[in-house]
């Protein structure tokens, strides 16, 4: 069994998305805290605009990550921006649903 099958990776799509896969939790929680920071830099000094979270491959995130989210949330739209998630499993729609936070998030597209 790959111990390393559900270990936090993080890329960058053509069109600027963090792409992540695997667990959010307590030790990914910080690998997408980092990645939005650097993304929200780069957003900065490109002029603004959306940060976009593909999670085509998270089946799994708890409160550390929902945290990290939901910062990023707030510092997009204090600058009149939206943190985006794409492909969003029923699981993590379920944990926005459940902590009534689902409305921080602009939701694109959800998957099965």
């Amino acid at each position: 069994m790959d111990s390393n099958k559900n270990f936090l990776t993080m890329a960058t799509a053509p069109d600027g998305a963090l792409i992540v896969a695997g667990d959010i939790d307590m030790a990914g929680g910080p690998i997408l805290e980092q990645a939005l920071l650097e993304r929200e830099s780069e957003l900065l000094v490109q002029g603004g605009g959306d940060i976009v979270v593909d999670l085509t491959g998270v089946d799994f995130m708890d409160s550390s990550g929902l945290r990290s989210m939901l910062a990023t949330a707030r510092s997009a739209a204090a600058r009149q921006a939206n943190l985006e998630l794409r492909s969003v499993g029923p699981q993590i729609i379920r944990l926005l649903e459940i902590t009534g936070t689902v409305d921080q998030f602009t939701i694109a597209s959800r998957r099965d």
